[in-house]
């Protein structure tokens, strides 16, 4: 979605890897069901009055929500928390918590989007404790085998 001339308009994607399908698990796709049912509702409750599109993401009139209304409430809930993010940063924590949890670099690449899965190693593997600690466990593991 990009504004062209005061418009928010769909748009192709930056590069070919951008288009992907990505695998949910039955947490995400639970949510998704359970949003759908909020927009029915929400449809039934505005009628006529209800703005009807194919977007996912929508406020409660059904109007799309765009990139700058989602920079403005993460700006909003940015402030009330009182914690450093931007919305991107939720990409980032995705990307750290499949790291961080054992997923592979290639899977997470694809997920991405990455054209290599160097860029995702460059960009998302900065070591959290729990990385650090794991890496120990695995060096002292290693040390046992030679004992």
């Amino acid at each position: 979605m990009v504004n062209s001339k005061g418009e928010w308009v769909l748009s192709s994607t930056k590069t070919a890897s951008s288009e992907r399908t990505i695998p949910l698990g039955p947490t995400i796709i639970k949510l998704l069901k359970e949003h759908r049912l909020w927009i029915k509702k929400n449809k039934l409750f505005y009628g006529p009055h209800y703005i009807d599109s194919e977007h996912v993401c929508v406020k409660e009139s059904g109007e799309p929500i765009t990139p700058s209304s989602m920079k403005y409430n993460t700006n909003k809930l940015k402030k009330e928390l009182q914690i450093p993010f931007n919305f991107h940063s939720l990409r980032h924590t995705h990307a750290t918590m499949l790291m961080e949890n054992g997923a592979k670099i290639k899977d997470i690449q694809a997920r991405l989007g990455h054209s290599r899965s160097a860029i995702t190693i460059d960009t998302y593997s900065h070591l959290t404790e729990k990385m650090q600690k794991e890496s120990v466990d695995i060096f002292e593991r290693a040390l046992d085998d030679i004992k």
